[in-house]
């Protein structure tokens, strides 16, 4: 993507000073990029845009989650909401309302503070920066949904069922004698069923537990839990 733009060019220059800034200065930094988004019509024309109907509370809920003792980031898919979060996430970053480096050491644990910033640069700052120039270069237009199958939801109550279970196999998982590697493949196969349980699509569950399932099973993990599950789907005819 050519960055042809006065705005765009700026934005980028604002992100990477973020990016390379000694953290003392990390919130100062921060701010020149909401200045930037503030300065430039075509960047307060995207967040208009996507601000429109967005539900901030709600969308930093199911961004922010909780699986065992680790914090997860999961940013939408959808670009349109993406931007509305992480320009949402900035403000509250400015006005003190969230601290970014304990965000970053929260949600990016890494050996000290200045790898956690730098991942938060690529997880979160990254995906933003794109997302937004993306509406100012090709043009701002609704995003049509990404629908591969027939969606069947399963009932809203799965998820409350099943919730503390992930917990207990996440701490199981950790806990256990196991090589890392299958450990971190374990984490993020749980991972992946907590997020097809929140999309609550009948077919991406049942997928994803087949395969969840097998796996604990092989290692004799969490038995009592997968028993457990296997009731909750069944109640909720998620499996037949």
């Amino acid at each position: 993507m050519a960055y042809d733009k006065e705005g765009v060019q700026a934005l980028v220059c604002a992100l990477e000073d973020v990016r390379n800034s000694n953290l003392i200065f990390v919130d100062k930094k921060l701010r020149s990029v909401l200045k930037c988004l503030a300065y430039y019509e075509e960047f307060r024309a995207v967040l208009e845009f996507c601000n429109k109907g967005f539900d901030y509370e709600s969308e930093k809920r199911k961004a922010l989650t909780t699986l065992g003792d680790s914090n997860i980031l999961r940013l939408p898919k959808n670009q349109k909401n993406l931007v509305a979060l992480v320009a949402n996430m900035l403000v509250e970053f400015d006005a003190g309302i969230m601290d970014v480096l304990s965000f970053s050491t929260a949600f990016f644990p890494a050996e000290n503070k200045q790898e956690s910033f730098d991942m938060l640069c690529v997880k979160l700052l990254e995906p933003f920066k794109l997302a937004i120039v993306n509406f100012v270069v090709e043009g701002i237009k609704e995003e049509a949904p990404e629908i591969s199958h027939q969606v069947e939801f399963a009932p809203s109550g799965l998820m409350a069922q099943v919730e503390y279970l992930l917990v207990n196999m996440a701490k199981a998982v950790q806990a256990a004698q196991i090589e890392d590697d299958l450990r971190r493949e374990l984490s993020v196969m749980l991972e992946g069923f907590s997020v097809a349980l929140d999309s609550r699509d009948s077919l991406m569950i049942k997928a994803i537990w087949i395969g969840l399932r097998r796996a604990l099973a092989d290692e004799k993990l969490c038995l009592n839990e997968i028993e457990k599950v296997d009731e909750s789907l069944r109640l909720y005819l998620v499996s037949r």
